[in-house]
């Protein structure tokens, strides 16, 4: 793979599980995050498709949103005040690409200016 992401243990810790989108032969590693309030969350990367990230959130098993990138350099885990992130790192890319995903799951991007 030619980016940095999180081990898989780090998202277990966080919460997360296996989605049934993951299927390390093709490389896709895909996790699943499950709320009471019935929203379900699906990040999912892979080196293949130009080194890509796709998320989804599902509400009630209705698709909320799905957003695909590709050209991703920096998958990392943050945090603050009391809002935890993954933060995705894009090539040729400023803007920020947030997934907040505690305690609530919320998204954050914005369209380079063309």
């Amino acid at each position: 793979m030619t980016y940095e992401f999180p081990e898989e243990l780090e998202f277990f810790e966080k919460g997360f599980g296996y989605s049934s989108e993951y299927d390390q032969d093709e490389g896709k590693f895909s996790f699943l995050m499950d709320y009471d309030t019935g929203e379900k969350l699906i990040f999912t990367h892979s080196p293949f498709g130009n080194n890509s990230v796709s998320v989804k959130l599902f509400l009630g098993g209705e698709l909320v949103f799905h957003i695909y990138k590709e050209n991703v350099t920096n998958i990392v885990f943050q945090a603050w005040g009391g809002e935890q992130v993954l933060r995705i790192h894009l090539a040729d890319d400023t803007n920020n690409f947030l997934i907040y995903f505690n305690p609530k799951p919320r998204l954050k991007y914005c369209e380079p200016n063309m």
